[in-house]
């Protein structure tokens, strides 16, 4: 679970429905696989595309990913001497790994742009039975990626406008990584929900018979 800050709070539900639409597509993928594999195995036949198609999800999937992982301290850190250094090399320590994050975003999203922008420019199709214009999935893809980047920079001013503000100390709270603590407690919290789920679902069939 994300730490709450100005910027997560604005930007996780998008993010959520982003990666919720991904999860749906990838369910859709696993459909047509199966159907694929079942086709195969009894008639001797295949569908055209599942190959291809499945490329685009997990593409698009990931590209929007991105950001639901940002937003969820997801993507990794190694912190193996962070937490005793003093809090002016621990800021500077987030500093580098938001601007380095920060930057590998934008420069995701500008590459992205420029494979648009020549498929665009010369027509580019899939080298499939479905040819596949190459901009409609490369547009979605870019979509995810332009998601990624925007709140990567947004999260980085966010942290600039507390640091200039003196307030270090949320810097540290929002935007380091996770303690050992802090990890138990969202495993605990976890399991907890899971333990809870049987014991809610029996107490409302419970009340539908009563």
């Amino acid at each position: 679970m994300a730490r709450p800050n100005l910027i997560s709070n604005a930007c996780l539900p998008v993010a959520r429905v982003a990666a919720y639409v991904a999860g749906y597509a990838l369910i859709v993928l696993s459909l047509l696989i199966t159907y694929d594999v079942i086709v195969r195995k009894l008639f001797d036949a295949s569908s055209i595309g599942t190959d291809e198609i499945g490329g685009y999800i997990v593409a698009i999937m990931a590209a929007f990913g991105f950001t639901y992982a940002l937003l969820q301290d997801a993507h990794t850190r190694i912190d193996i001497f962070y937490q005793w250094l003093p809090e002016r090399f621990r800021l500077i320590a987030n500093f580098l790994a938001m601007s380095g994050m920060a930057a590998y975003a934008c420069f995701l999203a500008w590459r992205a742009w420029g494979t648009l922008d020549e498929s665009i420019a010369f027509g580019s199709t899939a080298n499939t039975p479905l040819h596949t214009p190459q901009w409609i999935p490369q547009s979605i893809w870019l979509l995810g990626l332009v998601l990624f980047a925007a709140v990567a920079v947004l999260l980085l001013l966010h942290a600039v406008w507390l640091l200039v503000r003196g307030r270090s100390h949320q810097v540290l709270q929002f935007y380091g990584p996770k303690t050992l603590e802090e990890e138990i407690e969202e495993e605990l919290l976890d399991v907890d929900a899971l333990d809870s789920q049987p014991s809610s679902a029996v107490s409302a069939q419970g009340d539908r018979h009563d």
